[in-house]
């Protein structure tokens, strides 16, 4: 009865492999081929300053003219010609490891087009095995069903924790980026009261002043952050402990900048974005585990479902 479309599933089995491997690759390529780009930038410097050095010794430069008057001339020109030789066989050499390289792209290219569709006609396969076994009313079907539901709504879990995850890391880049400006803004208060001036107190404000600026993209990030958690919570089996975080955003900011001169206010800000700082990075490690044992039940899901079908 299967046997048909299990030699079907086999073929497109291969063929995603071969395209796997096309992929693999392509893409170690196209790294080797950024390197070899930025190589070649180092070498045509090193090329242009060689060439130059030549020129300037079989010119009338006056290191050309000092050496020709102590009979050093020659042998220095002989030496910066090797040199200069010597650059520029590295970079004809790294000139064709490029064309090398973007030929073997562009095979790998040609190639790729042959498996364009071969994902989409695997899966296909599979969704066509899938209900052949679920239509057979056994339970073998029963069960296919029921693990199939279970990795859907798996699926949607796992894609909103990774979405949390990625807004908690954009919160902590954002809160890390705001504690640059105001450490110096720290720093320059401390030398402030100890008598540094109108310089000292200037530049003490604009620090202050760009993590004033900053506050905004912060509060984003974190009210960003907080909507992906109040997802989790919503629609995963998922408890996040959102606590203390969740008014971070609303009284943070309040009446922080009021007062530029006072250094206890830049203090308490710092302390406040530490605390904060690390709180989404606990929530985050909480997610990642999470994330970990989903991911683990989704394998365990999936070598079940691939167990019927293989049947």
């Amino acid at each position: 009865m299967y046997r048909e479309i299990n030699e079907e599933i086999y073929d497109l089995r291969e063929r995603l492999r071969s395209k796997e491997k096309l992929e693999s690759l392509k893409s170690m390529a196209m790294e080797e081929l950024e390197k070899k780009n930025q190589n070649l930038e180092e070498l045509k410097n090193i090329l242009k300053k060689e060439e130059k050095d030549v020129l300037k010794l079989e010119g009338m430069s006056l290191s050309s003219f000092f050496l020709n008057i102590i009979g050093k001339k020659e042998d220095k020109l002989d030496e910066e010609r090797k040199e200069y030789l010597g650059a520029k066989m590295q970079y004809d050499e790294c000139v064709l490891a490029i064309k090398e390289l973007e030929d073997g792209i562009e095979k790998y290219n040609k190639e790729l087009i042959n498996y364009s569709w071969v994902k989409d006609e695997y899966q296909q396969s599979i969704k066509k095995k899938q209900d052949m076994i679920i239509n057979e009313d056994t339970h073998r079907g029963r069960k296919l069903h029921d693990l199939l539901d279970k990795q859907n709504e798996l699926k949607l879990d796992i894609k909103e924790v990774k979405e949390a995850i990625n807004a908690g890391k954009n919160a902590s880049s954002a809160l890390s980026q705001m504690m640059g400006p105001l450490d110096s803004a720290k720093n320059w208060g401390i030398w402030d009261m100890l008598g540094g001036g109108f310089f000292t107190d200037m530049i003490k404000h604009s620090k202050i002043d760009d993590a004033n600026k900053m506050s905004y993209d912060v509060q984003q990030c974190l009210k960003r952050f907080q909507k992906e958690l109040n997802d989790v919570n919503e629609f995963t089996d998922i408890a996040v402990d959102i606590g203390s975080f969740a008014t971070f955003a609303d009284f943070f900011f309040d009446g922080l900048f009021a007062d530029w001169f006072v250094q206890s206010k830049i203090n308490e800000s710092i302390s406040n974005l530490d605390n904060a700082n690390r709180k989404v990075g606990d929530i985050i490690e909480d997610l990642n585990r999470s994330l970990t044992i989903m991911e683990r039940e989704q394998e365990s899901i999936e070598t079940e479902i691939n167990k019927l079908l293989d049947r």
